[in-house]
């Protein structure tokens, strides 16, 4: 009978490699080793093929290692979907504080609306987060912490989701306002602020 889950990803991981190991009939500390030097060599062919950067692969093979990442089910999640760190940005464009302007998202208003109400162009605003954005991926991959493609990647189409963030149409879930100001939706992360996983399939 498998072992029951556990509901913690590292946790569920071993569960799942002490089931595999009594089903084969082989060692789990063998089988645990086998497949985090088949994730490393993954992580290896992603850094040589120009997918990670030196740094992210150092990263990723450490927590490997250190058994501080799920050995099944890895997927890249890349620098997609977390929070929108721009407020600062926005508020400077606008003339406001940025807690006047978290509170006046966290009221329902969207940013296009703000931007009105404060005699300010919502293409301006536009223009600005973008280039707040592009200047950020920039310096990430000055940093190694983003390869030139994953810069392109994120860069591409930005004006328009950017565009679409501040008339509050984002796709799939809409804008959330995080504790720490920022929004989130896709393609609005903070580069580079950890390592993407390989894609295992």
């Amino acid at each position: 009978m498998a072992a029951q889950s556990s509901g913690d990803p590292s946790a569920e991981s071993k569960l799942v490699l002490t089931d595999a190991a009594k089903l084969l009939g082989v060692d789990a500390t063998k089988l645990s080793a086998a497949l985090k030097q088949a994730l490393a060599n993954r992580v290896d062919a992603a850094v040589k093929a120009g997918q990670l950067t030196e740094a992210q692969g150092k990263e990723l093979k450490a927590r490997i290692q250190a058994d501080a990442f799920p050995i099944l089910g890895l997927r890249g999640g890349g620098h997609h979907g977390r929070g929108f760190h721009h407020l600062e940005a926005a508020a400077t464009y606008l003339g406001v504080t940025e807690a006047a302007l978290r509170t006046s998202l966290e009221s329902g208003k969207t940013l296009a609306q703000v931007a009105k109400n404060q005699g300010k162009s919502v293409d301006g605003l536009i223009t600005a987060l973008v280039a707040d954005k592009t200047k950020e991926l920039d310096a990430a991959v000055a940093a190694g912490r983003l390869t030139k493609a994953q810069r392109d990647e994120l860069a591409a189409n930005l004006k328009e989701r950017v565009t679409a963030h501040v008339n509050g149409a984002l796709p799939s879930g809409g804008a959330r306002l995080h504790r720490h100001g920022g929004f989130g939706g896709p393609g609005f992360g903070s580069a580079g602020s950890s390592a993407p996983a390989p894609q295992t399939a």
